[in-house]
This record gives structure tokens, sequence and C-alpha cells, in this order.
């Protein structure tokens, strides 16, 4: 109970001068994750394969920032978007290494129709996770509601090339051939 009694006061807080701990590194079970989802053979496969990413992805570097990202997530999950946006941003300051935060801002601001700044932190979500379908998904939505089409066709296939069953892939455009083995529609 003390614990989270301080997470919530550094919340409302805001990050001091405490620095987020680095993540232990987890490149062998992310490898394996995403090995995992590239051969997924049915949707039922990519769906558990896609869940157990966006898990491995949501684990924090500590508990202080995963009470941060849990809290921003929920506040998106029942429409708060400014709530998550004010959480979110004070995650993002405190872990500046930690994707997921990034993402889930990115997130919270696409929601609110503002793609400038939702780009900029889907770009820095993948400078740090660069097999984020999530975040490649994003930028290909942003660049097909704002009339670039063809921009969001890159992204998309980028996406879609890790996550062959992506719901999104139904907006690729047939015409152009598909690259990296990506499952036919």
């Amino acid at each position: 109970m003390m614990l989270r009694t301080l997470i919530s006061a550094f919340l409302l807080a805001g990050p001091v001068a405490a620095d987020c701990p680095a993540l232990p590194d987890r490149a062998a079970e992310r490898t394996q994750l995403l090995g995992e989802l590239a051969e997924a053979g049915t949707f039922e496969e990519a769906r558990q394969a896609a869940n157990a990413l966006w898990q491995f992805w949501h684990i924090a570097p500590d508990e202080i920032s995963q009470e941060m990202l849990n809290t921003g997530v929920n506040a998106i999950r029942y429409g708060d978007t400014l709530q998550a946006e004010d959480i979110l941003t004070r995650l993002v300051r405190y872990c500046p290494d930690y994707s997921e935060g990034f993402n889930q801002l990115a997130f919270a601001y696409f929601l609110q129709k503002r793609d400038v700044k939702a780009l900029d932190l889907l770009t820095r979500s993948l400078e740090l996770e660069p097999a984020h379908f999530g975040a490649l998904s994003g930028i290909a939505l942003i660049h097909i509601r704002n009339g670039r089409p063809a921009l969001g066709q890159i992204y998309l296939r980028r996406a879609v090339a890790l996550h062959p069953w992506l719901n999104e892939r139904g907006l690729l455009d047939q015409t152009v051939p598909k690259r990296n083995g990506a499952k036919e529609l």
C-alpha cells in the first residue's frame, strides 16, 4: 500500500530527479516472439503471437513507469485522451528509451487527430523498437487519413511484413506487388 501511495504521488507530481532504469536485455525473447508472429499460419496463431508481443512491449522498466503506462493505457481505453496525454508525457520524460511509452502517447494524439505530434512520437518509438508493427500501422493510418496514401502504403507494407495477419492489411493496395512474404488477402 505504501508503494502504491508513493507511485500515486509520483504520478501527480511528475518525474523529478529519478532516473528510469534500463530494461534488461530481452533480445532473445523478442526475436522468438517476432518469429512466431511471422510464421503464424492462421489468424488465431497470429492473434496469440501478436498478443504475446504486446504483453512483451507493455513491460515497463520499473514499477513507477509500469504504473504510468497502465494508467495512461486505461485512460485511453476509457476515452480520456487528455489524462492519457498528461500521464504518458510524464512517462516518456521519465523513460526516454522506452518505446511503448512513445507509442501509447502517439495513440492518444492519434485519437485526438493531432497527427503531427503522433507522427513524431511514432518515429521515436520506431527508433527504439524497429519491429513495432503497431507504430508502423499508426504511421500508415495517419498518412492515409491525411491524403498521402502512397506513403501510407509503404508503412503498411512494412507493418504487414512483420505481422502478416494485421487487421489493417485490408487497406493494402493490391496493385502494388507484395514483398517480404506478406500473406494474401
